[in-house]
């Protein structure tokens, strides 16, 4: 029968040859190798050389391959906590794995569910750190000039800007501009239905847009909720005074809102179009699209729950945006169980 070599090729026996204890040369060898890796033939053998140094160095020799080990594990161990699928700490030094990285199309802040008592309310729709603004201006108002041409269909609403006397530290161009572009675009009211909307500065004037300080706000609007707002101060039948005014408070157009973090721009197109629909003979609004999106006749300054369903809505400043359906949201009048403000929790 043949010999097999390591690679399973027939070997003649002719090849092997047996040493003294009966092994053969080639093995005699090869275990020789094995024991001396490094070590000359006629050196001492790998084990005698591990016990004379043992004898040499005592309880030294013992410890240091322990010590190599431990430090082989911890290397492992940390190169293996960085690989996908090991937690890391996260901020708090807790182990969990880190917060993802914020992406860029966050949803607008929101009330957190649940959190709809008075104090929340108040505290969700407090004014916003930022610069400084006019607490009180003069009371008395004058009128940008100006004109611009009919935008819609139907008999048009004629409107004047106006900007209290007092009021330093905003650009009144800016402010000018922007009301006049915003209720002249397809997406507020003159955008859709028999609404007509020119811009004037003299003549005829069926209601005044108009910057306000805080504390003539609270002349015009009262201020039965302790929190600066926005309002639309109508004509007096009792008294007989003719006012109209679309008040937007100067100290929001400064700060803005929670609801619209970070994009004060946004909040000001809401100022603009919620109290010009006021003054178009709209009323609140307190059910969400469809969709999500909050109607802009909605108090989006109180919050973005709806108190009617429970439901939180997307912040929104436009009438009719693009592409939504049951624009501009059912309209009813306030009472204590739909109005944001009066949101209770369950």
């Amino acid at each position: 029968m043949p010999d097999w070599d390591d690679e399973g090729d027939a070997r003649p026996a002719a090849v092997r040859t047996l040493d003294a204890s009966g092994d053969a040369e080639d093995v005699r060898v090869a275990r020789r190798g094995v024991a001396t890796f490094g070590v000359r033939p006629d050196d001492p053998t790998f084990g005698q050389s591990v016990r004379a140094f043992a004898r040499r160095y005592g309880w030294r020799a013992y410890a240091l391959p322990v010590l190599v080990v431990i430090s082989v594990l911890a290397l492992l161990t940390a190169r293996s906590a960085g690989k996908p699928g090991h937690s890391t700490p996260g901020a708090g030094g807790s182990g969990q794995p880190a917060p993802p990285t914020a992406s860029g199309n966050i949803a607008l802040k929101s009330d957190a569910p649940g959190s709809g008592s008075l104090n929340t309310v108040l505290s969700a729709a407090a004014l916003p750190a930022g610069a400084d603004y006019t607490k009180q201006g003069s009371g008395r108002f004058r009128v940008m000039p100006g004109t611009g041409p009919v935008v819609g269909t139907g008999t048009p609403r004629r409107y004047s800007i106006e900007v209290e006397n007092g009021i330093t530290g905003i650009d009144l161009n800016q402010f000018t501009s922007l009301v006049q572009s915003v209720l002249s675009d397809n997406r507020s009211w003159a955008g859709h239905g028999a609404v007509a909307l020119q811009r004037v500065d003299s003549g005829r004037i069926d209601f005044h847009v108009s910057l306000v300080s805080p504390m003539t706000v609270r002349t015009l609007c009262g201020y039965d909720i302790p929190i600066e707002t926005s309002c639309f101060a109508p004509t007096n039948p009792a008294t007989g005074a003719t006012i109209n005014r679309v008040v937007l408070n100067s100290a929001r157009w400064v700060r803005g809102d929670a609801s619209y973090v970070g994009d004060l721009p946004a909040y000001r197109i809401y100022m603009i179009n919620h109290e010009d629909g006021h003054a178009l003979g709209h009323q609140h609004a307190h059910q969400c699209l469809p969709g999500g999106l909050a109607p802009v006749m909605m108090q989006q300054t109180l919050g973005l729950k709806s108190a009617a369903t429970g439901k939180m809505c997307a912040a929104n400043p436009w009438p009719f945006p693009p592409g939504i359906k049951g624009t501009p949201g059912a309209e009813q009048a306030d009472t204590p169980k739909n109005s944001e403000f009066q949101l209770k929790n369950d």
